[in-house]
């Protein structure tokens, strides 16, 4: 295999960023690798932001000064990088929020990073990516598969202020320069046609998945010219292609494009794995003991049939054996590790879905006769 520490995977939404991602985990660890596989939604994400409130370490000071009772639980679990202080949300909400007061928690969510101006966010993302570079240094047996972070994310968020294609790409190019010592090897998957994509979009995922992503973003700057509703959507994501395909043909990295119009994906796959130069191995063949799995605490039930689930939020996602006993869920980076046939432990790494959470526990509840 080439030598690289970090892989990344970009391309507009419905371009099989996730789905790839999880294959090439697959095979990395089936070529014995250690493999870490930085979701898009993963929580808590080692670059992005997702329902994080950031200070700078003055303010962090400042807020546990003003509200000392809930100094030990955010201490716990505050992420303390050079300059600036990281507090999960959903963690504090999921498992503190009974120890806290209500009025501590809304002054949390006035430094959630979503509402951050640009300059601010600039600044807080390049010390989480050096965060993150520098950890992933230290681990130096692994090899870290990120998706929608450096393309994505970017020109969402560059975008919805208006910002010039220049500013955005001498950011993007800031952060390579923070992960140039992981050898990155990024990946772009596209389609020559745009239009193709969007229409895709709309089949796969409807289109009130486009009306939602105007409806949450329609106060940013970027809206207040365009269409409103769904055709502004699609405007916006006119744009990120645009200035994808740039931020591709601009970076200095080690980098392969993929046309996946015709959607041969096993040879999307295979030029891939030449690209990392990593032998295809197939699946091994186990299945799981099927049955209703619960978790009793939250109310949570997954159905095992096979090799196919249906999650707590009632998706059904296929399974991939790992080994005898563990199975990679369908595009997530969780893995559902049977014990003794009779519980499902949640290993790998979690998403922002509460059932995802590393370590909780599914206990069976009944068998399953019906389809199998």
């Amino acid at each position: 295999m080439i030598n690289t520490r970090l892989i990344m995977l970009e391309g507009l939404p419905s371009t099989g960023k996730s789905t790839n991602s999880d294959f090439l985990r697959m095979q990395l660890e089936r070529n014995g690798k250690k493999v870490k596989w930085i979701h898009e939604v993963a929580r808590p994400h080692l670059t992005l932001f997702f329902s994080e409130a950031c200070f700078r370490r003055s303010e962090y000071e400042d807020f546990l000064k003003t509200y000392p009772e809930a100094a030990h639980i955010l201490n716990s679990v505050a992420v303390f990088r050079k300059s600036t202080v990281g507090i999960d949300l959903l963690e504090v909400q999921w498992n503190y929020i009974d120890s806290i007061s209500e009025s501590v928690y809304k002054a949390l969510q006035e430094f959630d990073m979503w509402n951050a101006t640009l300059e601010k966010y600039a600044d807080y993302a390049l010390e989480k990516w050096e965060h993150f570079a520098e950890k992933a240094m230290r681990d130096k047996d692994t090899i870290y598969i990120l998706d929608s972070s450096i393309f994505q994310a970017q020109i969402f968020t560059f975008l919805w202020d208006n910002a010039s294609y220049e500013k955005l790409e001498r950011f993007v190019n800031e952060l390579c320069e923070i992960v140039k010592p992981l050898n990155p090897s990024l990946i772009y998957l596209y389609r020559e046609n745009t239009e193709d994509t969007i229409e895709y979009i709309e089949k796969d995922r409807g289109t009130e998945c486009l009306a939602k992503g105007w409806e949450r973003d329609k106060a940013r700057p970027y809206y207040q010219d365009k269409p409103k509703g769904t055709e502004g959507f699609k405007q916006f994501l006119m744009d990120y292609a645009t200035s994808a395909k740039l931020l591709f043909d601009s970076l200095d990295c080690r980098k392969l494009s993929v046309e996946i119009s015709k959607a041969n994906w096993t040879d999307y796959e295979n030029k891939m794995l030449s690209f990392l130069e990593v032998e295809r191995i197939p699946s091994p063949e186990f299945f799981p003991p099927n049955g209703v799995y619960r978790n009793k605490e939250f109310d949570y039930e997954i159905i095992v049939d096979g090799l196919m689930i249906i999650d707590p939020d009632g998706n059904e996602k296929k399974l991939t054996p790992k080994t005898t006993d563990e199975f990679y869920a369908e595009c997530l980076p969780m893995i559902l590790h049977f014990e003794n046939s009779e519980q499902i432990v949640m290993t790998g790494s979690q998403i922002n879905a509460r059932w995802s959470t590393t370590g909780l526990i599914y206990k069976k509840y009944a068998s399953l006769h019906y389809k199998s």
